[in-house]
This record gives structure tokens, C-alpha cells and sequence, in this order.
């Protein structure tokens, strides 16, 4: 028999450990209370257990994924409504602001894709003109209606398969898994504007090179009438 706290040898009466004087509980007690390891990581009970519980994302994981916006996207799903405004006005910068940046490649794809598509339909032979313009904007806003009509379940099946994920991966660990399931829904609204940004940014900065660039063409060109002017005299004398 051994000392629980510091393994030190102990005699079949003693009530306390002679090395450190902690308390020897009786051989009964120590077997009762020992933990067992039917469900630690590995044994068959975990797997089992961790087998036959569902990965499917409940009503509590789909809100938590949301974050504020959770009661108004949990009606949207259970009344199958099909409007999104913001995913109509915005597009490919509803799906940045809430983290579908695979489904922002797809999107991105399509559209070109089929705009592309309308524009040689009705405009076999490329040229740019007002009529080619309006076409494709018409085309661009059709689609961008087809889309907002379709986002709510989009964004349904891109929150399932990331909270699935997260189920599977942290089923026996609840605290951690409603903390990964909050983080990877939150949405950011830095990338977003970043990207809405960066375009006026680089058009700024083109516009600044361009504008230099005129201006010396033009100082040049000043320069070169003037030499011309005080030279064209003493070529009339000569």
C-alpha cells in the first residue's frame, strides 16, 4: 500500500503518511472515488459516445454563429423568405462582411461569367458604345436581383457546413466549441471597406502620375514653342 499523495510506503494501519502527513483514505474509498478512464480520449467509449452524437447545428449554434443579427436571419430561414436587401445593394461586400470568402470567388465567376454571356448574345461583334453600357448594366442588376433572391440560403448552407466542422472537431469540449462557433461567424466590416477604398485610392494615385505627367508635357512643350520664337528672327536675317 502506498501513499496517494507522494507514493511513499505505507504500512496496512497507519491513517497517516509518516513522509508527508497527508491523510490515508481506506482502500475502499480510494477505489471508489479513483477516475475512471471510460470515456477519456481513445477508448472505445469516447469514440462510441463521440460517434453517435449529432454534428447537425442546432437553433442555439445557428444564433450564435449570426451574432447580431441572429433573430432577424432565424425567422428569415424558418419562414423560407428569399429577399436580402443588403446581399442586393451590396454583393460581393455582404458576402466579405460575413466571411463567405469561398462563395465570394463563385460569386465573382458567375457574375463575369454571365454578364460576359448577355453582352455576346446580344452584341456579337464587340463595340464599345451607350447601348453595349446599358445592356450590361441591366444584365448586372438582373443578376444581382437573382442573387439577393438566393443569399439567404447561401449564407444558411455556408453557416451549417463551418458549424458541422466545428462539432465534429470539438464535440466532447462545449465551452470551447460555442466560443470557435462565435469567432468564425463574426463578421468584419474592415475588409469590406478596405476593398471599397482601395479602387479610389489607386484612382487618386493614377490620377496624381497622370497629372504630373501632363504638366511637364506641357512645360515641355511651352519651352519648345519659346526656343522656337527666339530663333525663328535670326533665321529671317540670315
Amino acid at each position: 500500500m502506498f501513499c496517494s499523495n507522494c507514493g511513499s510506503k505505507l504500512l496496512e494501519n497507519d491513517k497517516f503518511c509518516v513522509s508527508c502527513g497527508s491523510v490515508v483514505k481506506p482502500r475502499e474509498e480510494t477505489v471508489a472515488t479513483a477516475p475512471s478512464d471510460a470515456h477519456a480520449p481513445g477508448s472505445a467509449e469516447y469514440a462510441a459516445g463521440r460517434q453517435g452524437r449529432s454534428t447537425e447545428p442546432t437553433e442555439e449554434d445557428l444564433a450564435l454563429f449570426v451574432g447580431k443579427k441572429a433573430d432577424e436571419y432565424l425567422v428569415f430561414w424558418k419562414e423560407d423568405r428569399r429577399w436580402n436587401w443588403p446581399a442586393f445593394l451590396f454583393g460581393g461586400y455582404w458576402m466579405l462582411y460575413r466571411g463567405m470568402y469561398l462563395y465570394l470567388l463563385l460569386y465573382l465567376v458567375a457574375m463575369s461569367f454571365m454578364v460576359n454571356i448577355v453582352r455576346a448574345i446580344m452584341f456579337p461583334v464587340y463595340y464599345f458604345s451607350g447601348d453595349v453600357v446599358v445592356a450590361v448594366l441591366i444584365a448586372n442588376v438582373v443578376l444581382q436581383a437573382i442573387f439577393a433572391l438566393i443569399a439567404n440560403k447561401i449564407y444558411l448552407h455556408h453557416a451549417r457546413r463551418k458549424i458541422r466542422a466545428l462539432n465534429s472537431r470539438l464535440a466532447n469540449f462545449p465551452e470551447i466549441r460555442e466560443e470557435r462557433i462565435a469567432a468564425t461567424g463574426e463578421t468584419s466590416l474592415y475588409i469590406p471597406i478596405a476593398l471599397a477604398v482601395l479602387p479610389v485610392l489607386i484612382g487618386i494615385v493614377a490620377t496624381l502620375f497622370y497629372s504630373v505627367y501632363v504638366y511637364k508635357e506641357i512645360n515641355e512643350e511651352i519651352r519648345y514653342r519659346q526656343d522656337s520664337s527666339m530663333v525663328q528672327p535670326y533665321l529671317q536675317v540670315t
